[in-house]
């Protein structure tokens, strides 16, 4: 839940020795950091730990996530693949020099614009949602006389108990064909076959997102082998690539139970190897983790600013930010925890809700929370939020993007904080 860089010296906070309360006062808030040195050894715990006698592995760092060049650059240091899901991550992994044939192109419905952009700067390999998708590519290889390396995205029904907004894999869900219908599938393999220039290497599947049990994915290899084995027959295809996905859980709270990065990746490693004993046709299995490399890594610094107390008695702690910058309490009822910068060892007595400043009701960081005494000025800090935070933050009330900063033996700005002139460079 905590980067591992955290440390609490006299009272204080500290990251890779660099004063919390110092960071704010220097580059704002609010404040995004990532921890550079504890993001290196979860992508190592990655590399250790995925790999089996039965199977040659291939991490893909789901960029969704996060992701800006400085990032793309390390990840590309550490040899893993990247994901992207738009023409817009295509083009900050092509200007951040990342590897375009280490690219996994996904999307449920990818535009002609993008799908051109992919085959032009020779995108490794296209995950294709359904059937429509694939005629269209299809369409724009021959028109370009293009060879592709494609995966399909399946959905092999699993019910990962997750928010129902990031389950992707029931039978309903907007991802992927389903692989228990006959007559799609049918329609996806005919294609296949008829084409001089799609090059299908295995299907796809993504159960969904924060996932703490190793039995769901299990299920999924269990399934996704079985199933991609029986294509393998039916239509005499040689198809050595599965992706199994991600949705690798981690902690917000301290009371949430999650498995390590090692653990599961252990569980997931051995499973694969049983499966796949039998099964040399499969030769290499893809995962997709994002939250989990870069979310416990990255944190969110606020500058307190009052304690209102209400005739109802709720007291609700006002800070710099808000839902602009994290948007997923509001949006599905994530919860967080947090601590102040100068009061670390201070005895927590204050319940609190701590809110931003948007005009919303609903622009809540955290309900119910233990606190110290909170002065003016005070720094906020918030676990856990180098996730999906400053890849969905906005400008809604006209409200400035924080910087990012990735803090490790120095400190690097790798996202500016926003100035009032951009809010005017659309207009």
């Amino acid at each position: 839940m905590k980067p591992y860089g955290l440390k609490t010296i006299n009272h204080q906070a500290f990251i890779n020795g660099h004063s919390i309360v110092e960071l704010a006062s220097t580059y704002q808030t609010p404040l995004y950091i990532i921890d550079e040195i504890g993001l290196k050894k979860t992508l190592t715990t990655y590399q250790k730990s995925f790999k089996g006698q039965n199977f040659q592995s291939k991490i893909v760092y789901a960029s969704k996530a996060f992701l800006t060049p400085a990032l793309a650059k390390i990840i590309d240091e550490y040899d893993f693949y990247m994901d992207a899901v738009s023409i817009g991550d295509l083009y900050i992994a092509k200007k951040a020099n990342f590897p375009m044939e280490k690219i996994v192109f996904h999307g449920n419905n990818k535009q002609k614009e993008e799908l051109e952009f992919a085959i032009k700067n020779e995108v490794g390999l296209i995950v294709v949602d359904n059937l429509v998708e694939l005629q269209n590519l299809d369409m724009l290889l021959n028109k370009y006389h293009h060879h592709q390396n494609i995966l399909i995205r399946v959905n092999p029904g699993i019910d990962a108990h997750t928010h129902k907004y990031i389950q992707t894999a029931q039978f309903n869900s907007k991802f992927g064909e389903s692989i228990y219908d006959e007559e799609i599938i049918k329609q996806l393999m005919t294609i296949i076959k008829n084409s001089s220039y799609l090059h299908l290497q295995g299907f796809h599947a993504h159960i969904g997102s924060q996932i703490h049990e190793l039995a769901a994915f299990s299920l999924e290899i269990e399934k996704m082998v079985n199933f991609q084995t029986k294509i393998m027959t039916q239509y005499d295809l040689a198809l050595p690539l599965l992706n199994i996905g991600g949705g690798f859980g981690i902690k917000y709270t301290t009371d949430e139970k999650s498995l390590t990065i090692a653990k599961m990746m252990k569980g997931i490693s051995q499973k694969l190897d049983k499966v796949l004993e039998n099964n040399k046709a499969i030769k290499e299995v893809m995962i997709e983790p994002g939250r989990s490399i870069i979310g416990p890594n990255g944190i969110t610094l606020y500058k307190c600013s009052q304690v209102k107390h209400t005739y109802g008695g709720k007291n609700y702690l006002f800070i710099d930010g808000g839902m602009t910058d994290n948007i997923r309490p509001a949006l599905y009822g994530a919860t967080y925890e947090c601590d102040i910068a100068s009061k670390m060892d201070s005895k927590k007595d204050l319940l609190v809700d701590v809110v931003g400043k948007c005009c919303e009701s609903g622009d809540i960081i955290r309900q119910d929370v233990m606190l110290p005494m909170i002065d003016e000025n005070d720094i906020l800090i918030v676990y856990a939020t180098g996730a999906y935070n400053y890849s969905m933050s906005s400008n809604y009330n006209n409200l400035l993007k924080p910087a990012v900063i990735l803090v490790g033996k120095d400190v690097k700005i790798i996202s500016r904080r926003e100035k009032l002139e951009d809010l005017m460079r659309l207009f």
